[in-house]
């Protein structure tokens, strides 16, 4: 018989959730899903346009913020089984830190002793990775932006 605790369990925690979290987890679903569609339809490069940045702030963002807007985006990637790949993680995090102008996306890659190619997206704040950090490889990056 499968064990139905751990969907009730999640459930639980979901509800003891304030509704701003609950508002960012469904703001990041639809931003994540947006992107992976986005990524069918158009060429990679169509996202390096410049429009992503337009949006400044003149007051500092508070960082409280970034922390549980990635923590949004993890717990949706996780626990929704569409397959939100690094790469839509990555530019969903741009879009939704978009107030952020020291946010950066990088892109790496990596062959193994094995002569297998992998390739990894992550973000970076202030010179320290916020999202898909990857401990067990090392990844050579080959692209960044802001």
């Amino acid at each position: 018989m499968k064990n139905l605790s751990k969907p009730k369990a999640s459930f639980t925690r979901f509800i003891k959730l304030s509704w701003y979290q609950k508002f960012l987890l469904g703001k990041a679903f639809i931003v994540l899903a947006v992107y992976k569609c986005l990524l069918f339809i158009f060429p990679f490069n169509f996202f390096f346009k410049k429009s992503i940045n337009l949006v400044s702030s003149p007051v500092a963002p508070d960082e409280q913020n970034l922390v549980v807007i990635v923590w949004a985006i993890s717990v949706v990637s996780n626990r929704i089984p569409l397959g939100f790949t690094c790469l839509v993680q990555a530019l969903a995090a741009k879009w939704l830190l978009r107030k952020y102008p020291d946010v950066h996306i990088c892109i790496g890659v990596h062959k193994s002793a094995s002569q297998a190619f992998s390739a990894h997206a992550w973000v970076v704040y202030k010179n320290k990775v916020i999202l898909g950090e990857q401990e067990t490889q090392v990844f050579q990056p080959i692209l960044e932006w802001n």
